[in-house]
Parts: structure tokens; sequence; C-alpha cells
């Protein structure tokens, strides 16, 4: 459904204090935190994530002057700016990397394999929820006891094997009909338990937890909605939570491709490594090329100006074992140009790390190139 708002259609004139915020934008870092925590705390593995669309909606209440959630279950709000022309589209993505119910044995025991670029190293053995659809069932992930020989699963791995997802469950103690009951079968979502996603402070300026890959990039793309509610950017701009991208940008591809727009900018993290040389702190990181290509030149340097005149700096990052809501998009035909800014993040697609002054630098600089009208030279 279209919500319509009372926002003027492309208005012009504004005074030089009201020039001033919009390119020196103020994020309220607590807001956003708060915000971040509620989003942490909700499941939303790729192609069920309603309750990230809950809270993305409740945030969003009354910005733009239309919202809607598209057929590929994208959120999508559209603002008009002070220009008609050269419109941009910001994503970020609501999915978290999740697991899925493979096979259903005797005993309780539930076989499970990655949604998205999960490793078992990166959780290992814990309390995890199956989503049926109307409830949640309680199960652990495991490996079994450790006290054995390499006649059970947990001896080899002891002995230096990999693990992988052939040697992991998950138990929940109930048997076929009951687990039938409930509602658990084969295809159905498996997420870590609420219990294990409240975010952990490190130091002063440092936020952990699982997920901050994607809730991360979801809590400045509020910010940004806020923030354009009251002083309007330079150019229309369509705010876009995508959905799976963590399979492939799904999500971004339908809904990117469906906009009037050529320039599509994504919100994400991106890892901190010393192959990189990229660093965990305030200055957000610009991705100059992923593993599927290039990002637009023009905007990456019309970013690291404004990154400049807000006196924070910028990172540059050439990755490989990568690619974006962006990228993708590009890559697949739905936007003639990419950009990426990225928040820095520690332990990526584990239990990140990341600088909470990298993720209120990443929405100033958003803000600042959505609301400075000069256009990009073609790259």
């Amino acid at each position: 459904m279209v919500v319509s708002c009372s926002h003027p259609t492309h208005p012009h004139n504004h005074s030089p204090a009201e020039v001033d915020r919009k390119l020196n934008p103020v994020i309220d870092s607590d807001h956003l935190l708060r915000n971040l925590e509620k989003l942490l705390l909700a499941h939303a593995p790729s192609g069920s994530e309603q309750e990230v669309d809950r809270l993305f909606l409740e945030f969003t209440e009354g910005v733009g002057n239309a919202r809607w959630q598209d057929a590929a279950g994208s959120i999508v709000i559209h603002i008009q700016g002070t220009s008609s022309a050269s419109p941009v589209a910001v994503t970020a993505h609501k999915d978290e990397i999740a697991m899925i119910v493979k096979r259903v044995e005797g005993g309780g025991r539930l076989r499970v394999r990655p949604v998205g670029g999960l490793h078992p190293w990166a959780i290992g053995e814990g309390p995890v929820e199956i989503l049926t659809g109307s409830s949640l069932v309680p199960g652990v992930l495991s490996i079994g006891s450790k006290h054995v020989s390499q006649e059970s699963p947990a001896g080899t791995l002891k002995e230096g094997k990999a693990l992988n997802w052939e040697s992991m469950w998950v138990e929940t103690k109930l048997d076929e009909d009951t687990l039938r009951e409930r509602g658990v079968r084969i295809g159905r979502k498996v997420v870590l338990s609420r219990s294990r996603k409240p975010s952990w402070r490190l130091g002063d300026d440092f936020l952990c937890g699982y997920n901050l890959d994607c809730r991360g990039g979801v809590a400045v793309l509020v910010e940004a909605a806020l923030f354009l509610r009251e002083h309007p950017p330079a150019r229309d701009v369509y705010l876009v939570a995508s959905s799976e991208e963590e399979i492939g940008a799904h999500g971004a591809v339908n809904s990117v491709g469906k906009l009037p727009v050529d320039t599509v900018i994504a919100l994400d993290v991106v890892p901190v490594a010393e192959e990189y040389q990229t660093r965990n702190c305030g200055d957000p990181i610009l991705v100059c090329k992923d593993r599927l290509g290039v990002y637009h030149e023009g905007i990456i340097d019309r970013m690291e100006t404004l990154a400049e005149r807000l006196d924070f700096g910028v990172q540059t990052a050439v990755l490989t074992s990568y690619a974006s809501d962006a990228s993708i998009a590009k890559a697949s035909g739905s936007a003639a140009r990419s950009a990426l800014i990225g928040y820095p993040g520690d332990n990526t697609h584990g239990y990140e790390i990341c600088s909470v002054s990298g993720l209120v630098n990443t929405a100033r600089l958003l803000l600042a190139y959505l609301c400075y009208a000069a256009d990009e030279p073609a790259a």
C-alpha cells in the first residue's frame, strides 16, 4: 500500500543555516543505538523478514512522499528533493545469515544447511530457534559429546578435521510427531536464539553482536530517513530496506530495477582485515572494487571531499570475497552506477565488532552526499 505524506513537491528556497545543517548533518547516536538494539533482537532470515519489516515501518512512520512494500519484500520510501533530476536509490538489507532444515531425523535431530554465508565455526554450539510461521521452537546447535573417540562426530574434530555443517545438527528433544505438530518440517528457517542477540560494548566506541552486518545499515537508513524528512535532499531519493541480500541481493536487483534511478548506493558492513588495510575506526570505508566489478569513481571522489568537510576521513578498499546490493544490482543491469559506504567491522559474518562513530559517520556522509546538488561525471 502506498502511504502519501504532506511534504511539498520539490521545494526550493533554503536559508544559509538550513544549507549548513544539510551539508553538516548531526546524527543522534543514542537514538541510532536504541533502534539498532531492537533490530539486533529481531529474527529475519532471508525470505522471512517480517520482524524487521515491522520495526522499519514503525521507525519511519510519517516519512516520505510515498512508502510501500514491493513484491520482492523490500520496503521503499520515496523522498522528493529540490530537483527531480538524477534520482538516487540507497539500500540497506534487512536479512541475516541463518540456517534451514534439510532433514528431520529420529530422536528430534534436525540437519541444517546455511542460508547465506554462515560458517559453523563462526557460531559454534548454542541455542537456536526454529521459525514455524506461528511460533518459535527451541533447539541447540550441537556437535555431540567431546569425551569420545573417532567413532563419534566430535572425535574426528578433536583430531583436527575441519568443522562443517555435515558434522552438526540441531537437537530439539522432541519426537517426529511432536515436531510435525509444532510446525517443524524441512524448509523451516533456523536462527540464533534471541538470548544470543543482545549487543555487547567494548571500550568507548565499539558495539559487538551478531548481525551488525545487516542491522547497522538499516539503523543508518532510518536515521537518514528521519533527517531527510526535515531537510529535503538535493534530488529525489528512494530509500530501500532490501530483502534477501545474503543469498544474492534478490531484493535489490528487483526493487532498484523498478525505480527510475541510474545510481544505487549500498550501506553495509565492510571487513576489517590486514589484507585490505582497513581499520576499525570512525572513518567510513568506500569500496572501489569487489568480486563483481568496480564502483563509480566520481561518487567515491565526491564522498572523499565531503568527508573532509565533515572533519573525518575515509578509507578506500579493494575487496575480494565480497559483493553488495549495489554491485550486484549494477552487474544485473538494474542500475548503471554503484557506490558503497561501509561501516568498518571485525569478525564479519560472525560476532561482529563495529565502531559506533563509524556508523554515525556513515550516516553523515550519506546525508551530505544526498543533500549536495552537484552531479558526478560519468565513469
